[in-house]
Protein backbone atom coordinates (compact mmCIF):
# COMPACT_ATOMS: atom_id res chain seq x y z
CA UNK A 1 0.00 0.00 0.00
CA UNK A 2 1.28 3.30 -1.07
CA UNK A 3 1.40 6.37 1.42
CA UNK A 4 -1.26 8.00 -0.55
CA UNK A 5 -3.80 4.95 -0.63
CA UNK A 6 -3.34 4.81 3.16
CA UNK A 7 -4.14 8.52 3.19
CA UNK A 8 -7.06 8.35 1.56
CA UNK A 9 -7.72 5.12 3.44
CA UNK A 10 -7.78 7.19 6.66
CA UNK A 11 -9.53 9.61 5.25
CA UNK A 12 -12.97 7.96 5.43
CA UNK A 13 -12.08 7.80 8.83
CA UNK A 14 -12.25 11.15 10.08
CA UNK A 15 -15.53 12.60 10.92
CA UNK A 16 -17.80 14.98 9.54
CA UNK A 17 -17.04 18.09 11.69
CA UNK A 18 -13.32 17.33 11.80
CA UNK A 19 -13.42 17.39 7.36
CA UNK A 20 -13.61 21.57 7.66
CA UNK A 21 -10.00 21.28 9.46
CA UNK A 22 -8.75 18.55 7.08
CA UNK A 23 -9.13 20.25 4.19
CA UNK A 24 -7.42 24.30 5.74
CA UNK A 25 -4.13 22.03 6.75
CA UNK A 26 -4.55 20.38 3.30
CA UNK A 27 -4.35 23.49 1.64
CA UNK A 28 -1.57 24.78 3.84
CA UNK A 29 0.61 21.73 2.97
CA UNK A 30 0.27 22.73 -0.49
CA UNK A 31 1.28 26.16 -0.38
CA UNK A 32 3.85 25.94 1.95
CA UNK A 33 7.27 24.53 1.56
CA UNK A 34 7.95 21.78 4.67
CA UNK A 35 11.44 20.56 4.65
CA UNK A 36 11.74 17.06 6.65
CA UNK A 37 15.25 16.30 8.20
CA UNK A 38 17.75 18.73 9.69
CA UNK A 39 16.97 22.44 9.60
CA UNK A 40 19.23 24.50 6.78
CA UNK A 41 22.20 26.50 8.36
CA UNK A 42 21.38 29.86 9.62
CA UNK A 43 23.35 32.42 7.96
CA UNK A 44 26.35 34.28 10.42
CA UNK A 45 27.79 32.68 13.02
CA UNK A 46 26.05 31.24 15.90
CA UNK A 47 28.74 30.52 17.89
CA UNK A 48 29.21 34.61 18.45
CA UNK A 49 26.78 34.56 21.55
CA UNK A 50 29.20 31.84 23.48
CA UNK A 51 30.95 33.65 26.25
CA UNK A 52 28.95 36.79 26.20
CA UNK A 53 27.74 36.15 30.08
CA UNK A 54 31.66 35.50 30.74
CA UNK A 55 32.44 37.27 34.07
CA UNK A 56 28.60 38.21 34.88
CA UNK A 57 28.16 34.90 36.43
CA UNK A 58 28.90 33.70 39.25
CA UNK A 59 29.16 29.86 40.86
CA UNK A 60 30.08 28.60 43.89
CA UNK A 61 33.36 26.72 44.32
CA UNK A 62 31.69 24.11 45.78
CA UNK A 63 28.92 23.59 43.26
CA UNK A 64 30.05 20.39 42.02
CA UNK A 65 30.46 18.70 45.28
CA UNK A 66 28.33 16.14 46.31
CA UNK A 67 25.06 17.65 48.85
CA UNK A 68 24.78 16.26 51.90
CA UNK A 69 21.41 14.71 53.22
CA UNK A 70 20.08 16.03 56.13
CA UNK A 71 18.68 12.94 58.46
CA UNK A 72 14.78 12.93 59.71
CA UNK A 73 15.98 14.05 62.99
CA UNK A 74 17.96 17.08 61.83
CA UNK A 75 14.93 17.88 60.27
CA UNK A 76 12.98 17.46 62.90
CA UNK A 77 15.63 19.71 65.30
CA UNK A 78 15.15 22.18 62.49
CA UNK A 79 11.86 22.65 62.11
CA UNK A 80 11.64 22.51 65.59
CA UNK A 81 14.07 25.74 66.01
CA UNK A 82 12.01 27.30 63.44
CA UNK A 83 8.95 26.86 65.01
CA UNK A 84 10.20 28.56 68.25
CA UNK A 85 11.77 31.08 66.36
CA UNK A 86 8.22 31.53 64.84
CA UNK A 87 6.69 31.94 68.49
CA UNK A 88 8.70 34.26 69.92
CA UNK A 89 8.63 36.40 66.98
CA UNK A 90 5.01 36.18 67.01
CA UNK A 91 5.08 36.91 70.88
CA UNK A 92 7.19 39.96 70.21
CA UNK A 93 4.47 41.29 67.81
CA UNK A 94 2.12 41.15 70.30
Amino acid sequence: MTLREEVIMNLEQIPENKLSVLLHFMHFLSECPITLGMPEKTKGRPRDLLGILKGKVWVSDDFSDKLEYVSQDELKILEDMRAKKKAAAQEATA
